[in-house]
């Protein structure tokens, strides 16, 4: 097996949760010889007030109940931010020492895996009344530190933490004993005693495995996640024990473009449509990777599956609609941001650290059009 590495993390467009409230200051000198005076909190009055709004406007704009016009609710964000108005359920929830918020951070929210993952999380969060705050952090290990000190300076009651990149002993110290934790999707070196939920990624590799030695092929490329993260090993180790012949691996980051550059480079180097990629099926460790490949290869004049066989991993809402259909591993990513949210509530709701557990949902196959026996 060969080993090649490829590419580093890419940071886009931020997305940032900015922290809602900030304390004023509590006094106000009244000059020479005056007694300070405790300055009044900021009430949703003063709020409407100083916006040219209504109260029920800024109740409207902070609950997301009703839509308000985006210039509108935009000026009465920055007055709450100017006078630090805190709501009364937000305070009261402040003095009892909850604010019923926990964070969620995840790698890639134009993932649709992710974005699933991030509604199950979402709605389990609902329906035991709490709110949530999403952080993306597009991959990019500065700014997953810088999210996760903005969430350990706020309030909140616990976080569901989606790994995209191996933490560092900085992160894994931000993260431990500051707030209950449960981890979704990736298990992550140092936090083996959390409450875990993922998917089972080397039984996933192990079907891929299978369904591609059932139709013939003897040799393929597999295109991973880096390999300091748990799901990359687990379903490349799945993959190879399942598939029994000669494996070809190219590391990737789990982005579209390292699919596409990966196999266009394996491509390049054989020099010729028949011997360039010198394998007949290509599996990729996530669905992204797979688009990638697919496109370098169609590039390059090879028709999937006649030619090249593709398999994918995760079966994001594209899968299915791809040219042609992709053959890929169903997992269960809404499910698994809900399990992960709702087994660290019932914890976090009664005031208790939650347990060590772990919680692994099952994933599926989906046999699709991009698989084929391999080209007598």
């Amino acid at each position: 097996m060969t080993h090649e590495s490829y590419g580093a993390y890419e940071s886009h467009g931020a997305y940032e949760s900015r922290g809602a409230y900030e304390s004023q200051g509590a006094y106000e000198s009244h000059g020479p010889g005056r007694r300070a005076a405790v300055r009044r909190p900021a009430s949703i009055k003063d709020v409407a007030a100083a916006a040219g709004v209504s109260a029920t406007t800024v109740s409207h704009v902070l609950s997301g109940n009703r839509p308000v016009n985006e210039q509108t609710a935009a000026r009465v964000r920055s007055v709450v931010n100017r006078l630090g108005y805190v709501p009364a359920s937000l305070a009261r929830s402040l003095q009892a020492g909850s604010t019923s918020v926990i964070g969620l951070l995840i790698p890639d929210i134009s993932n649709t895996f992710f974005a699933e993952l991030a509604k199950g999380a979402e709605d389990a969060a609902h329906d035991l009344g709490y709110g949530l705050i999403l952080c993306n952090t597009e991959f990019d290990a500065d700014r997953e530190d810088r999210y996760l000190g903005m969430i350990r300076s706020r309030f909140i009651d616990g976080m569901v933490y989606a790994s995209g990149s191996p933490p560092s002993r900085r992160r894994l110290e931000a993260l431990m004993g500051k707030f209950p934790i449960a981890l979704a999707d990736e298990e992550v070196e140092g936090l083996e005693r959390a409450l875990i939920a993922t998917a089972d990624h080397e039984a996933g590799g192990r079907l891929v495995g299978e369904h591609l030695r059932a139709l013939g092929h003897r040799r393929a490329l597999m295109l991973t996640g880096p390999r300091a993260l748990r799901s990359s090993v687990a379903r490349a180790n799945g993959f190879v024990r399942a598939f029994q012949g000669e494996v070809v691996e190219c590391v990737g980051d789990f982005k579209e473009a390292s699919g596409y550059r990966l196999v266009a480079e394996r491509l390049k180097e054989g020099g010729s449509k028949e011997g360039g990629l010198d394998c007949t099926a290509v599996f990729a460790a996530n669905d992204l990777m797979a688009f990638g490949a697919l496109t370098a290869l169609r590039e390059a004049g090879l028709s999937v599956p006649q030619d090249v066989s593709v398999v994918g991993f995760d079966d994001i809402r594209a899968a299915s609609l791809a040219h042609p259909p992709l053959t890929t591993v169903h997992q269960p990513a809404y499910d698994v941001g809900r399990t992960a949210t709702a087994q660290l509530l019932q914890y976090v709701t009664r005031g208790e650290v939650p347990p060590a557990s772990r919680h692994t949902l099952p994933v599926e196959l989906k046999v699709r059009g991009s698989t084929a026996p391999p080209a007598r």
